[in-house]
This record gives structure tokens, sequence and C-alpha cells, in this order.
């Protein structure tokens, strides 16, 4: 409990440290403000961890001298990848061995396992033939190699340091060296008032998880009581408990990002309509999540710069595979090892992985049937529709949150008897059902439609 309250804490100091630095240090020597920014990050990390926040400092001592010795090369990348998951997923381990699931290093460590390595990444593309290289890469491509003020200065930022979101190097340079922000933007009241509405909206979620935590326990849902409980019961106790669980992510990643606003790292440019937009380093799009009406919208909507570095970073350099699936298999199965090594967690991100891929190819049939834009259709049909897939998402998404929660197999095993084996029953009845009877039958009726089409034709 003391580590949680040690974190939280250190999440509130980042909005006035956000401002000191905007008062102090911003637009100055370079060199003045990665020392605050580093002093600052390294005093969190040892308030919230003691000398356990020196497993960091190694970390980024050894990624500096790799960059430093390796340079620009393939083989950087891949030292630098196997660096940072290897010393996170040792820590990991010991960490399970001890059954300690508290607040520890590992927590904040699974976010500087990610920078560093998309550090290399942007490094090595900065070295390749910038013709060929994509638009996506050359946004984030840096040229020379930063350095260890820069990657401290970098890795401590106390706006990203312990809980995200992800940002390039590139981008925290420019602003760092007062290229980031359009002047007339950087002197526009509008960057306060975005951070402290981010930042407010992170103590509304807080104050909420508070509230809704002791009344929807994780641990009830292994109960005999629980167990007793009719179907309807458990699974909106189900969807109360992950959507709790749910809660505390938000509330710190928007207390973050206020943080980020603030300082100015969440400049983003300006809208169409020249609004000017302090979204850049949102990681959680709070309206399309909370009416999301498929699983896709919680995937685009859920943990957005994680997301855009497993895609950039990971899914895109997985292409020479050729194979769009597997490599999507890929990054979930990163994504879930990033996470930690309980077998809840694997769990978990199958499931999406299989969810996604049922929910592609029910929407591809329903396409092939309907043959009209869902957002053509009338309200009175689009209504019942979106409040079907609304609870079907609720209850889909609970579900396989389960064993993230639990992480552990044996009492996956027991929440999910309790609900029958809702989720993996109807995953396998779809996916032998749909070759064999649902794909066929519509490929038929489409035939049989486009020949009536032929047959009109050809009378008229």
């Amino acid at each position: 409990m003391e580590s949680v309250l040690r974190l939280m804490i250190s999440l509130l100091a980042g909005l006035p440290l956000a401002f000191i630095y905007r008062a102090v240090c911003y637009r100055k020597n370079p060199s003045i403000q990665h020392l605050f920014i580093s002093a600052c990050g390294l005093a969190l990390a040892f308030f919230c961890f003691g000398w356990s926040c020196l497993h960091s400092v190694f970390n980024v001592l050894l990624a500096y001298s790799l960059l430093r010795v390796g340079g620009p090369q393939t083989l950087t990348v891949i030292l630098m990848f196997l660096l940072n998951v290897g010393y996170l997923i040792t820590g990991y381990a010991f960490k399970s061995y001890s059954k300690d699931y508290s607040v520890s290093w590992t927590t904040v460590h699974c976010v500087l396992c990610l920078r560093l390595t998309g550090l290399a990444w942007d490094y090595y593309d900065g070295h390749q033939d910038q013709k060929k290289l994509s638009e996506d890469f050359k946004r984030t491509a840096i040229y020379h190699c930063p350095s260890l003020l820069e990657i401290a200065s970098y890795t401590y930022f106390f706006g990203g340091f312990l809980v995200g979101p992800q940002f390039p190097m590139r981008k925290y340079l420019a602003l760092i060296e007062g290229r980031l922000i359009d002047e007339k933007d950087d002197a526009a009241y509008s960057r306060i008032f975005a951070g402290f509405r981010r930042f407010t909206l992170g103590l509304i979620y807080l104050a909420l998880y508070t509230v809704l935590q002791p009344k929807f326990k994780e641990s009830f849902l292994i109960t005999e009581e629980y167990d007793q409980k009719s179907l309807f019961y458990k699974f909106c106790y189900a969807i109360g408990t992950t959507k709790a669980s749910v809660m505390k992510y938000q509330a710190v990643w928007l207390l973050a990002e206020g943080s980020c606003i603030i300082s100015g790292l969440g400049y983003n440019g300006r809208s169409e309509d020249g609004v000017v937009r302090w979204d850049g380093c949102s990681n959680v799009h709070l309206l399309l999540f909370e009416t999301a009406y498929t699983f896709q919208h919680v995937i685009d909507a859920f943990n957005l710069n994680t997301n855009q570095w497993m895609f950039r970073y990971l899914y895109k350099r997985l292409r020479f595979l050729g194979n769009k699936l597997l490599s999507h298999f890929l990054t979930l199965f990163f994504v879930a090892l990033w996470h930690g090594i309980a077998p809840g967690f694997f769990l978990c991100f199958i499931g999406e992985f299989v969810v996604i891929v049922m929910e592609q190819q029910v929407l591809g049939l329903c396409r092939r049937v309907v043959q009209t834009p869902f957002a053509a259709f009338p309200p009175l049909l689009k209504l019942p529709i979106i409040l079907l897939g609304v609870c079907l998402r609720l209850a889909g998404v609970a579900f396989f949150l389960i064993p993230f929660l639990l992480r552990r197999l044996d009492l996956t095993h027991k929440a999910w008897l309790s609900l029958y084996y809702t989720g993996p029953v109807v995953l396998v009845t779809w996916f032998a059902l749909y070759p064999t009877i649902f794909k066929p039958l519509v490929r038929g009726l489409k035939r049989k439609t486009e020949d009536a089409n032929e047959n009109r034709l050809k009378e008229e």
C-alpha cells in the first residue's frame, strides 16, 4: 500500500514540476534543462523505489554504452532489444519467485524497456537510405547518437518516466531545443487549460476507482458465493470488476498526460480548423473508450502510445514475415511478455487476438449481406445494434480481462468455470461454423443476387 501511495504522490508531483520547468528552465541552455529533468526524475525514482531505482540507472548506462560502441547497426538494435527485455524479464522472474505483486521498480522499468529500444530503432533509421524509409520512420529518426545526459533526461522525464506515455527522442529534443511548439501556440493559455483538464479528469477517475474498487473485488470472482449467483449477476459483477480495475490505468495516464501538456511535450500542432492540439501524449481516448461498441474501438482508444510503439517498432518491423496475421500474433505475444511472465497475461492477449479475428470475420459477413454502410442505417435500427454491441463488448472484455487480473491459470479456470467458459465456447463454435456454414452460405447468397441482377438486366 505504501508503494502505491508513493507512486501516486510522484505522479501528482509531475504537475508542479512541469510548471517549475516552464518557469525556470524552458528555452534555456539545453544542458541545464537535461540536468533539471534528470535530477527530478531520479529523485522521484528514489522516493518510489529506494535503492532499487539503480536498476534503471544500470540499464541506461548499458544502453548508452551499446549505442556508442555498436553504432546504428542491425546488431545494435537486436542487442538493445535483448538487453532491455532481458533485464525486465529477469526482474519479473525474481518478483514472481518472491510472490510479490506490489508496485516495484519493474512497474516503471517496462516503460524504460520500450523507450530505450525505440531509441535504438530511431538511431538505426537515421542512418538508412532516407529515400526508401517510410514517412512514419522518418518522423522519429535521429541522426546522431545522443549523449548520456540526453538519454538520462529522456528516460527520467518526470511526465513520462513512471507510467508513460511513450514518445520519440526526436520530439523530446525538439522540446528541449525550443523547436517543438510554434511561438504563438506556446504563449497561448490553451496549454494550461488542456493540462488542467486532463489532470482533473485523472483525479476524477482516481476517485471513482477508490470508491468502486472495494465494491468489486477480484478475489470474489473465485469464491463459492460468486459461483452460486445467476449468470447475469456474475457477468455484471465481472464487468464491474474489470471496469474498476481499468480506471486506475486511466487515472494514472491522465495525471501523467496533464504534466506532459503543461511542460509542452503534449503539443500536437493544429487541427484542420486551426485549433491548437495538446493531445500528443494522450494515452486514452475517453469518449471512444467509454462508448465503444466493438472490440476494435477498445484497442483504438486504450493505451494509445504503447499501441503506437508496438505498431511502429514491432509490427511494422515484422513485415519480412509476409504474414500480417502472424505479425499481429507475435506483437500481442510480446505485449503479454512485456506485462509479465504470469500465464494470465498471455491468456488475456491471446484472447484479444482471437476475438479481433472473429469480429473482423463477423463484420465482413455482415457487410457482404447488408451491402449498406452502417453510417447510412436509420437511427431506429442503428441504436439497438449499438446497444447490443456495447453489451457484447463489455462482456467479452470482462471475460478476457479476468486472467489478466487473476494471473494464475488455476484461479482463471475457477472464475471462467463460474461463467460456464462462455468465451471459449462462443469462439470455438464460431470458428467451426464460419468456414463450413456461414462463409459458404453468404457466398451463395451473393452469387444468387448477382445472377438475379444479370437476368433482370437481360430482360430489360
